[in-house]
Formats: structure tokens, C-alpha cells, sequence
């Protein structure tokens, strides 16, 4: 699990170990256990699989690329303690 600030200073946890196979499931466990809804349509690439969250005010990306393996993104400061949260999640159970 490595946490940094994009270049947009967002703050984004990514876990190099996960395959882009886990996406889906990972994802759908992610968003069930913290009763996430959808903000926008899944976007699948080549190299990159990404959707966008949302619980109240608080916005995040749920993303896989093939540099960063799995991202949990905070596109909004009120989202990082969520993030944070969905980090810790991810970490305890993969």
C-alpha cells in the first residue's frame, strides 16, 4: 500500500499487488461495505479500468492501471477519510 498526492494533490493509495482481475470483485465488496453509489460510468481501457463514488459530499475514484495495480483516489479533500477507510479495507482483506 503506498500513499502519495497526485499532481492535481489529491490524495490516491494505490496497492501494486492487485490484478486487474480483482478489480470487479474488490470494487463491488468496496462499495456494498461502505454504501457507496455511483457517480459516473465505469471507464475500461486498455491499461485502465476506473469509476467514480460518492457517500454524501464526499467523491472518489475505485481504479486499477497496469503502472499502480489498484487505486482508491480522493477527488475531493472531504473524501480523504473515506479514502483512508477504504484503504484500510482493501489492505486488511487483500
Amino acid at each position: 500500500m503506498d500513499e502519495h498526492r497526485n499532481a492535481s494533490n489529491q490524495l490516491t493509495i494505490d496497492f501494486s499487488r492487485i490484478e486487474a482481475s480483482k478489480y470487479s470483485k474488490i470494487t463491488k465488496e468496496v462499495v456494498k461495505h461502505f454504501n457507496l453509489e455511483e457517480n459516473k460510468e465505469i471507464i475500461k481501457g486498455l491499461d485502465e479500468i476506473f469509476q467514480e463514488f460518492k457517500s454524501g459530499s464526499a467523491l472518489v475514484s475505485l481504479e486499477w492501471d497496469n503502472w499502480s495495480g489498484y487505486i482508491v483516489n480522493a477527488l475531493n479533500t472531504e473524501a480523504e477519510p473515506l479514502a483512508k477507510e477504504i484503504a484500510a479495507f482493501i489492505n486488511e482483506h487483500y
